[in-house]
């Protein structure tokens, strides 16, 4: 498994950090999939996967999967997944971001403008 990291952090609270990671695994863009696209999958892959909720905003099979995540505690990230099948390998691209304003705030506010 070989892997490659690329921060980039905001200058400041109105820009969005950003972690780009590259993995190689030995494993199928199906398998990789099943992995990340199933909650069975999830918790067998990621250990806090379990307190986490999880919002699939696309998922093209099997090569594309964009999801939100967070804790009740924590702020929403947006997660994106991208497999690109090797010889013997799929490389999984994932993109973390934190959004560069308060989605949650807008959401709100949105609310109280419907009711």
């Amino acid at each position: 498994m070989r892997t490659w990291d690329e921060t980039e952090p905001g200058a400041g609270e109105d820009e969005a950090a950003r972690v780009r990671r590259e993995v190689e695994i030995e494993a199928s863009p199906e398998e990789v999939w099943d992995a990340l696209a199933t909650e069975e999958g999830r918790r067998r892959w990621l250990d806090d996967a379990h307190d986490r909720e999880v919002h699939v905003e696309s998922a093209q099979e099997p090569s594309r999967l964009v999801w939100w995540w967070w804790r009740e505690d924590e702020a929403p990230t947006r997660v994106e997944f991208q497999l690109v099948p090797a010889v013997s390998t799929t490389r999984v691209v994932v993109i973390e971001s934190r959004p560069s304003f308060p989605l949650v705030a807008l959401a709100r506010a949105f609310a109280l403008a419907v009711a």
